[in-house]
């Protein structure tokens, strides 16, 4: 069968960079360590982040990236046999709820370390798991649970070859809802008590964020260039992402603060760089401040309610009946806001 996940085409500079990624062998890395030190063999434009999100996530690779630098990697016999085994669990107790990987390690006689691995990719295939729980100090992960809705038997009962899987993730195709599975993972429900849940790659997020509102990671980037601390813009790229996951699973109230303190931050060190100085510190002055001084006219004139809500709802005493309550809609309207007011950055 002709897979279309191996049909790829890599320039030279992308098979370098899977190629020094794979030798780190699953340990941390620092892309800006890693463009430092090959930094006379990349071109100039190069991007990491505009590599295949299939083929790397996280800054290591997934089956997908290792099958193209990599394809007679003994990983592939160890995530076919945890599948297997894992499989074969399921047969002998329907009431397993997961499996960790020193259970993995003594099945399939491998290192707990190849397992912990061997767990990761899995769970990257998705249907799988729905819940895992990471090593603290190097990528991988100790356990891995089922999907809430037990629809991981199925996947796993089905299971006949790895490349069938990996060539399912790749096209983003799930044959038992016959949706793709970004779709499905939108609508999949924050986990319960008791389980640890995995927050998608930032790559994941922001290819999400490009869909909802046509805002690339790249181009917003750019917009706050007047954002200098390294810490600081790490920090912003943080808190826009977990806005985002918080506001589009109902978790409206602090995805709309969390928004809100965006903006607050974003306009801050605008007017800092503009060398305005509002009457005091807060998120009232910063946009009385703009108004003032005829920056961000658009942008400011358009803020929605949801940043009202930022204002106004902070301390819980002001929450005093349901129609205080914040929808979802009000909640992604308070992340657009953050891109709204962005895109006139660079206006001015």
């Amino acid at each position: 069968m002709q897979y279309s996940f191996k049909q790829i085409k890599l320039s030279d500079t992308e098979k370098f960079w899977l190629s020094e990624i794979m030798k780190a062998n699953f340990s941390v890395i620092d892309v800006n360590t890693m463009k430092v030190r090959f930094w006379k063999k990349l071109p100039k434009d190069f991007n990491p982040s505009a590599i295949d999100y299939r083929l790397i996530r996280d800054n290591r690779l997934t089956l997908i990236g290792l099958w193209h630098v990599y394809p007679n990697s003994p990983i592939f016999s160890h995530v076919s046999k945890t599948i297997e085994i894992t499989k074969d669990l399921i047969q002998k107790n329907s009431g397993i709820k997961g499996i960790s990987a020193s259970e993995i390690a003594h099945l399939v006689g491998i290192t707990e370390r190849d397992a912990e691995i061997a767990l990761m990719l899995v769970y990257d295939l998705r249907g799988f798991f729905g819940g895992a729980g990471g090593s603290k100090d190097r990528l991988g992960l100790r356990e891995a649970s089922f999907s809430q809705d037990d629809s991981a038997y199925d996947e796993f009962l089905r299971f006949k070859n790895l490349e069938e899987k990996m060539e399912e993730f790749f096209v983003g195709r799930n044959p038992r809802t016959n949706v793709s599975k970004r779709e499905s993972s939108k609508g999949q429900p924050m986990p319960t008590s008791g389980t640890v849940w995995k927050q998608p790659s930032s790559q994941d997020i922001w290819r999400d964020i490009y869909e909802d509102f046509e805002v690339k990671k790249l181009t917003f980037a750019k917009s706050i260039n007047f954002v200098t601390d390294d810490y600081k813009r790490k920090a912003i790229f943080r808190d826009i992402e977990q806005s985002y996951i918080l506001a589009k699973n109902g978790f409206s109230k602090p995805a709309v603060i969390l928004a809100g303190s965006v903006i607050e931050e974003l306009l801050r060190l605008y007017l800092k760089t503009k060398k305005v100085k509002p009457a005091n510190n807060t998120f009232d002055e910063y946009i009385k401040a703009c108004e003032n001084s005829g920056f961000l006219k658009g942008a400011v004139n358009r803020l929605s309610d949801s940043v009202r809500h930022f204002r106004n709802l902070v301390h819980l005493e002001k929450e005093t009946s349901h129609k205080h309550k914040i929808s979802k809609v009000t909640a992604k309207s308070a992340v657009a806001s953050i891109f709204i007011i962005s895109n006139d950055f660079q206006k001015n």
